[in-house]
């Protein structure tokens, strides 16, 4: 990234919650700042929180552009993040943001849940984490798919991530396809076992983590 902007190189270097106010930004800086920050993994082992002040009341807000938000958002989008007004700051929100009010300082933000690089496991993990570790990056699940965390999380975590990713009905619906794709998925493999046929890496890798 040696041509990474100066406000997306100190987003990368984050290495706590922080705030990054884009007054005076337009939205094609601010859509390049933010696919430059978010595009790879940040080198981080717990979870942070990125804010961005997109907008303000009636005294600060000519100095914001009044396409702020959406140049944020789309950007976001566009690398595959999603909007999760349930979201928190726990590792299993990685690859999120949802839009605030601060109503106290009248501000309006993005909140961005930024994917991380786990290091978790390297020192022994922890029982309510779900580690990229858990599956070689050939899995036969996508990487921070749904599919993937609700596969590879242990019973014990598994309702802390419905309802921290799954607050609406549309999405325990989604939650709901994701469980019978995983069920589907081993079911086949189980069923090639019976019939006496190996599976290849990949697919035992995902049978044995499952």
């Amino acid at each position: 990234m040696s041509h990474t902007s100066g406000l997306a190189a100190a987003i990368r270097g984050s290495t706590e919650s922080d705030t990054f106010d884009l007054a005076g930004q337009t939205p094609a800086t601010i859509t390049t700042n933010v696919t430059q920050a978010f595009r790879e993994p940040l080198p981080l082992d717990n979870m942070i929180r990125i804010t961005f002040v997109t907008g303000a009341g009636k005294l600060a807000r000519q100095k914001y552009d009044e396409g702020a938000a959406k140049a944020v958002t789309s950007a976001l989008r566009d690398l595959g993040f999603e909007e999760d007004r349930g979201a928190s700051c726990i590792n299993q929100c990685a690859g999120s943001f949802k839009l605030q009010h601060d109503t106290g300082k009248n501000l309006k933000t993005v909140v961005v849940f930024p994917r991380i690089q786990e290091a978790a496991a390297s020192k022994g993990g922890d029982e309510n984490t779900v580690s990229d570790k858990s599956l070689p990056s050939s899995s036969l699940l996508k990487p921070g798919s749904p599919e993937e965390m609700i596969a590879l999380s242990p019973i014990n975590m598994f309702e802390n991530l419905i309802k921290s990713k799954c607050p609406t009905w549309s999405q325990k619906k989604g939650c709901n396809v994701a469980i019978s794709t995983i069920q589907n998925l081993i079911g086949d493999l189980e069923q090639r076992l019976l019939q006496g046929h190996a599976l290849d890496d990949k697919e035992q890798a995902l049978y044995d983590a499952i």
